[in-house]
């Protein structure tokens, strides 16, 4: 077993913005999988979608990408996903895991089978969609889930 996982453990992958949420979904198998980004206009409604996947999927775990420096050090944009967190544990009352975030979407972008953005407007098109964020927390939570020895 791996490091205090216990069979039936499902995690919710979170990779933080202010206008998007990207969410991805695994389970003791050791595959994350993307699941649509939570990218509703207001805070609020994002965290009912984030809430719809929760309880949809019988979360256990909440797995949150967090922006260190390539130095390992904290960064001003750690103080944002603080209180996302803190919000998360109060709303949803679940374990939350951090997990370096550093080059998550440049991995997500050599993953993704979709065409690049030529223009603003096709790089603005794609980023409404989430995609992009939500491939983001799929590359952390496997990353989560293989440091833990579960998946590849």
């Amino acid at each position: 077993m791996a490091q205090g996982l216990v069979v039936g453990s499902v995690f919710l992958g979170i990779d933080y913005g202010t206008k998007r949420v990207g969410l991805s979904h695994g389970d003791e198998l050791g595959f994350a999988f993307p699941l649509p980004a939570a990218n509703a206009e207001e805070a609020e409604q994002r965290f009912q979608q984030i809430a719809q996947e929760i309880k949809r999927l019988k979360v256990t775990h909440l797995v949150l990408g967090y922006p260190l420096s390539l130095e390992g050090e904290k960064t001003k944009r750690c103080l944002e996903v603080d209180a996302f967190a803190e919000e998360l544990k109060n709303r949803f009352h679940l374990p939350i895991e951090f997990i370096d975030e550093g080059l998550t979407s440049q991995a997500a972008d050599d993953l993704s089978k979709t065409k690049k953005p030529k223009s603003i407007q096709e790089r603005q098109a794609q980023a409404k969609t989430g995609e992009r964020d939500s491939r983001a927390a799929t590359v952390l939570l496997q990353d989560y889930l293989n440091s833990r020895g579960w998946g590849a």
